[in-house]
């Protein structure tokens, strides 16, 4: 039933996708990730550009002048200055058109800026290692989602065929009631109860099938894919010692994108407070000036012209104190934000620990009990047969057995969420991914 079940379905039709392939197609589609990796471009590009703040600055200014000059000193006596010597009266007075194209190449170079284009620097660093962090995070929540969906579908799957067996089985116990019914070793009653339990399979089946469809849309989704082949890699519970709870935590402090984002923003905030005490500072920096067009240079505008300025503001139209304390509000904010990740992330990780450990030993705990289904039913297949169970008793026994079964992989599940969990929240799904497929898992089918 099982291998007519497969081919069926078309999964044995194309190649088995299994989780590292399935994970590299989330990253290159999903448009959550594409977003926040545009933005760390983006980022990337401004502190490119903020580093060369640091070097010289130099412009062709081109221009076409229209104006006059006049020079009038008066009228200057010359016959008053030399004794005997009688002269007219010289009037000096000039006048010139000093119109005419001007080109000319000015650079400026910083020398000391008060602090504030480092800080700028600095600061693009950061945004840049945020962005970075941020994209980080925003991968391994889409891993966990992946997780989540990708095993759904194994789980959907696995319940899809346990019903579909549990329907062969009473179309099975259907066949033999009617033989017995023709034999007298059964009521029509207890008849009658066997085809109501098949049917009640068939409803089950359908149900099964319903949110196989829905998990496998689901993950079709997410893949951003039409449909979902074969998955290859079944669910697993990790059996090896997986660590303390301290050992996490200490993990997920260290290597989790989401600390190290506002810890980054804590750091740019940091920034903008040494920039805003930059205004306070004076600057000094080095100018240059060449006049390309000679030809029509007054006297006093130079052939070129080079030198050290500095600057100070003495008075500013922006309160500088106040600019200094919004930065260090800033700073506040992002410390209280840094604070608050720390305190979520930890509570994170205590929480997909616990369930981790939960899930684990509930699966542990399903071998009795689907030991005793098993048992159980033998005995009332075995019981029917010779007329000392009945149909009501035999199909509880299948339904336990059917609920053991499935119980079996709900746990098996429910660990791989909330291992995929755990390991999210320390920044390496690449530890769960490496996990999906380790020998000493018990994987199931």
């Amino acid at each position: 039933a099982t291998l007519c079940w497969a081919l069926s379905s078309g999964y044995a039709q194309t190649p088995a996708l299994d989780f590292s392939q399935a994970r590299q197609l989330a990253h290159d589609r999903v448009d959550s990730i594409k977003v926040e990796a545009a933005e760390t471009a983006k980022r990337e590009s401004e502190a490119k550009s903020a580093r060369s703040l640091h070097g010289p600055k130099i412009e062709l200014d081109s221009k076409q002048i229209w104006g006059r000059k006049t020079l009038d000193y008066g009228t200057v006596n010359l016959g008053g200055l030399i004794p005997g010597l009688h002269l007219p009266p010289i009037e000096l007075y000039h006048e010139e058109d000093i119109g005419g194209p001007r080109a000319a190449i000015n650079a400026q170079l910083p020398i000391y800026m008060g602090g504030a284009i480092n800080a700028k620097v600095r600061a693009a660093d950061e945004a840049v290692y945020e962005s970075q962090a941020r994209t980080q995070a925003q991968r391994d929540t889409v891993d966990t989602e992946l997780a989540q969906k990708y095993f759904a579908v194994q789980l959907a799957r696995s319940i899809e065929r346990l019903q579909n067996e549990m329907l062969h089985q009473q179309e099975l116990e259907v066949r033999k009631a009617l033989r017995f019914e023709k034999t007298g070793t059964i009521s029509r009653l207890e008849r009658m109860a066997v085809e109501v339990n098949r049917d009640t399979a068939k409803r089950e089946l359908l149900t099964a099938q319903t949110n196989r469809r829905v998990a496998e849309s689901e993950l079709a989704g997410l893949l951003r894919e039409e449909n979902v082949g074969e998955l290859k890699n079944p669910l697993f519970v990790v059996t090896e010692d997986i660590g303390t709870l301290k050992s996490w935590q200490d993990k997920a402090l260290g290597a989790s994108p989401v600390l190290k984002s506002v810890v980054a923003q804590r750091r740019q905030a940091e920034q903008g407070v040494t920039a805003a005490k930059a205004a306070w500072h004076p600057q000094v920096y080095a100018f240059a000036n060449y006049n390309m067009i000679k030809h029509y240079l007054t006297i006093p505008e130079p052939d070129w012209i080079a030198g050290i300025g500095l600057k100070f503001t003495l008075w500013d139209n922006k309160d500088r104190n106040a600019s200094i304390a919004a930065a260090n509000s800033l700073v506040t904010k992002a410390q209280a934000a840094h604070d608050e990740a720390r305190n979520r992330i930890q509570t994170a990780v205590q929480t997909a620990y616990l369930k981790s450990n939960e899930a684990r030993e509930a699966y542990r705990l399903t071998d009795s009990t689907l030991s005793l289904a098993k048992e159980n039913l033998r005995l009332r297949e075995k019981g029917f047969s010779e007329g000392l169970s009945t149909a009501d008793e035999v199909n509880d026994a299948r339904t336990k057995l059917l609920a053991a079964e499935i119980a079996r992989r709900v746990a098996a599940y429910r660990f791989v969420v909330a291992w995929a969990m755990l390991n999210a929240a320390c920044g390496d799904m690449n530890a769960f991914e490496q996990s999906v497929t380790r020998q000493t898992n018990i994987f199931e089918y």
